[in-house]
Order: structure tokens, then C-alpha cells, then sequence
């Protein structure tokens, strides 16, 4: 009999801590910060999309429901041209993540791949967001 119990209890337990560490890994890509900042990385997000040499994941800063920073993340793009890309971020800065996702972006020429990569990033970002 204590058997059976045990063995039920170690079976409860292993159930709730698997749904925590579930509900972790969805969430695993927003995280809120002291000052209320909520920092989404687009890393698990947009594992399938890939600028003209690889995945090309952002960090969306949002403070009081706007957009205050989009930072790129570690990529292997050309320099130079994912530096012109970089520079769509404006677009959105200020704006809050439902606004911003209404917002028609066009890649920059010369830096097309890594500039559709960007806009796909930052709208699986804002499409977090603005999930309650």
C-alpha cells in the first residue's frame, strides 16, 4: 500500500513539474524586467527563418505598450548589409506593438534576404506582444 502511494505521488509530482517546465518553454522567449520592460527574443520564434546566411533573431524592448528598442542578436550575415537592414527598426521605434504591426515595411535594397528576415523576426515578435 505505501508502495502504491508513493509511486502515485511521484507520479503527480512528475506530472506538475512537466507542466511547468511546458509552460516555461512557451514562454521561454518573453521575459519582464524590473522596471516593467518586456524583452521578447525572437530566437525559438523564428527558428525557420533565415536571412541570406542564417537566422537573424531580434530583441523587441517594449515599456509602457511601446516599442523603446529592437536589437539584432548574434547572426552570421555580411556586416555591412545587415547594418543597412538594421536600420528598418526606426520604422517601429515609438510606436506601440499593435500599431507597429500594421505597418507596411519594405526591405532596403542591396539587403534583401537579411531585411525580410528582420521584418519576419519583428513581426513574430510584436504578434507575442500583443498576446495576453
Amino acid at each position: 500500500m505505501k508502495k502504491t502511494i508513493a509511486l502515485f505521488a511521484f507520479s503527480v509530482l512528475f506530472a506538475f513539474f512537466g507542466l511547468i517546465l511546458s509552460a516555461q518553454d512557451k514562454d521561454s522567449c518573453r521575459k519582464v524586467l524590473g522596471n516593467g520592460t518586456v524583452v521578447i527574443n525572437t530566437t525559438s520564434l523564428c527558428e525557420d527563418v533565415d536571412g541570406f546566411m542564417g537566422p537573424t533573431p531580434v530583441e523587441i524592448r517594449i515599456r509602457k505598450d511601446t516599442i523603446i528598442d529592437i536589437t539584432p542578436l548574434p547572426n552570421e550575415e555580411t556586416p555591412a548589409y545587415f547594418r543597412e537592414a538594421t536600420k528598418l527598426f526606426r520604422k517601429w521605434i515609438g510606436l506601440t506593438p499593435s500599431k507597429a504591426l500594421a505597418v507596411e515595411v519594405d526591405a532596403v535594397s542591396g539587403a534583401t534576404f537579411s531585411s525580410d528576415a528582420l521584418i519576419e523576426n519583428v513581426k513574430a515578435g510584436l504578434k507575442k506582444a500583443v498576446e495576453k
